[in-house]
């Protein structure tokens, strides 16, 4: 009589990263790793693009500690970068850019915060906050310590005023401009003022975000909104709209959608005008938990993220662990991403326009470079603005637990079957491991172009003609079958399903 053929299948990767739950707790369309990985928008996996530095030459021998992109009223988008005490701008482009020093007195320590008003002359400027009092750059001269003004060390613009938080004297404040007028921050007698907000106590504040029609006040415990300040200039109390969760990394803020997203010790939440819930669920655990836990307070003021509207990711850095991603659309975690976020380590991450006009997103690091993240047509990292050079990475996705249906009972592995766009790769290997043996096995080069090189992401079709299936030949027995697919190649190869064949062995 015919062993019994017993079959397990990973039929998509939708459901993205569960390191926190016990194996055979993951659902079938979850991974355990997902290392350098990316999810793509239709439930497959892909490895994530390189990172390419945008000038010749660091800026200074110091951190980034921030940036931004001023679209200018003129239609020009300048990309600002804080590095040491100075201000420098650039313009997208051919690499490398060409970054102009434009001097300045900011703080070598504090990561200033930027927002985008209009100053006393009714012009378009950038405001910069650096724990000082404000600054601004109208994009051409930049002014420094603005007369009258508070200091703060972080800005937002809500309501047709520019508000600001953190001030070492009145840490339970937020300071207001007069309307359309970022030069009278907290200045009375120029028709700002501030807010001394006790929702919850003498809570100190570390955070602001505009969420449709109120302003979010971030408390270490505790998150309070302010709405009313807008051209009727209708005085307003500070509400509570929870006391129970508040941020304890102000720069992972990150508004999106008319939802905040922050990190509070309990890992990623997200709220809105009316409430805060936290973004792991039991069949989703946050994995930035655990991570969370082994942190210092030094380390959360350095966690960073951004929203990459290109590919719907919402970016978190924590240091010394890399970057890890959560699809706002599929719900669903990857990374981390090591390698070149962490070597030098990521000090800044922020949004720019490329020349098509399409989102990307730049990352400053702690050795004064400045790069482009999935650079067009690199599969590198570091690599130089003249392209020369880089070191390659490994992206490692490991498919749920498969038990073939019966955790009791023993398998002999005979065939695997991996549906993939490999997309030119030439080094992606599959292995696996059970509780008896392991194996691995080469997939052959693959001779096809690189998938949607003619834009930024998402124009070719998921599964279509380039996809194909691979047989993987397996050998050995076990209970359980641990899948691992590896790629070092220079490459943006797409993984979209795996299924397992075994025979039944008997039971235990």
């Amino acid at each position: 009589m015919a062993r019994e053929r017993l079959a397990d299948s990973q039929p998509r990767m939708d459901g993205g990263l569960n390191s926190v739950s016990d194996d055979i707790s993951l659902q079938p369309n979850q991974l355990r790793r997902t290392v350098n990985m990316r999810l793509t928008d239709y439930g497959a996996a892909t490895k994530r693009g390189g990172t390419q530095r945008t000038s010749s030459a660091v800026l200074a021998s110091a951190a980034v500690l921030n940036g931004y992109t001023f679209q200018q009223d003129s239609g020009t988008n300048q990309i600002l970068t804080i590095c040491n005490t100075d201000l420098f701008t650039a313009t997208y482009g051919t690499l490398p850019w060409t970054y102009t020093n434009q001097g300045g007195t900011f703080s070598t320590t504090v990561a200033p915060d930027f927002a985008q008003f209009r100053n006393t002359a009714g012009a378009d400027a950038v405001y910069i906050a650096d724990g000082g009092l404000l600054n601004s750059w109208d994009g051409s001269a930049l002014v420094s310590d603005i007369v009258n003004t508070v200091a703060v060390d972080t800005i937002q613009v809500h309501n047709q005023r520019l508000w600001g938080c953190g001030n070492s004297t009145y840490p339970d404040s937020i300071f207001y401009s007069s309307l359309n007028n970022g030069d009278t921050l907290g200045y009375g007698t120029g028709g700002g003022g501030q807010i001394i907000v006790r929702t919850f106590g003498d809570e100190r504040i570390v955070g602001l975000a505009s969420v449709n029609t109120s302003l979010l006040i971030f408390h270490r415990r505790g998150i309070s909104r302010l709405t009313g300040y807008g051209q009727d200039d209708i005085t307003a109390s500070p509400a509570g709209v929870t006391a129970d969760v508040g941020t304890i990394a102000a720069k992972s803020i990150v508004a999106n959608n008319n939802i905040a997203y922050f990190i509070s010790e309990r890992g990623l939440y997200r709220c809105n005008e009316s409430e805060v819930a936290a973004v792991g669920t039991p069949q989703k655990p946050d994995p930035i938990l655990p991570i969370i836990r082994q942190l210092s307070s030094s380390d959360f003021d350095k966690i960073r993220a951004v929203i990459n509207r290109a590919t719907k990711e919402l970016w978190i850095s924590i240091p010394g662990f890399g970057c890890y991603q959560y699809h706002t659309v599929l719900d669903a975690w990857s990374g981390p991403w090591n390698e070149a976020y962490i070597s030098p380590d990521t000090t800044a991450l922020f949004e720019t326009i490329n020349a098509s006009g399409l989102p990307v997103v730049l990352r400053g690091d702690a050795s004064g470079w400045v790069s482009l993240c999935d650079a067009p047509g690199i599969y590198l990292d570091n690599v130089a603005a003249a392209g020369t050079g880089g070191t390659s990475y490994v992206m490692v996705a490991q498919l749920h637990r498969q038990y073939m249906g019966d955790p009791a009972s023993a398998k002999a592995l005979r065939w695997g079957y991996l549906t993939a766009q490999l997309n030119g790769s030439n080094n992606c290997a599959v292995s696996w491991v059970t509780d008896e043996t392991s194996g691995s096995y080469q997939l052959p080069s693959s001779a096809s172009g690189t998938w949607s090189l003619s834009a930024l992401w998402g124009t070719g079709t998921w599964a279509g003609p380039k996809s194909r299936n691979y047989r993987v030949p397996m050998g050995g027995t076990g209970y359980y079958l641990d899948v691992t697919i590896t790629d070092s190649g220079a490459a943006l190869p797409v993984f979209s399903q795996w299924q397992t064949e075994t025979f039944a062995l008997g039971r235990r």
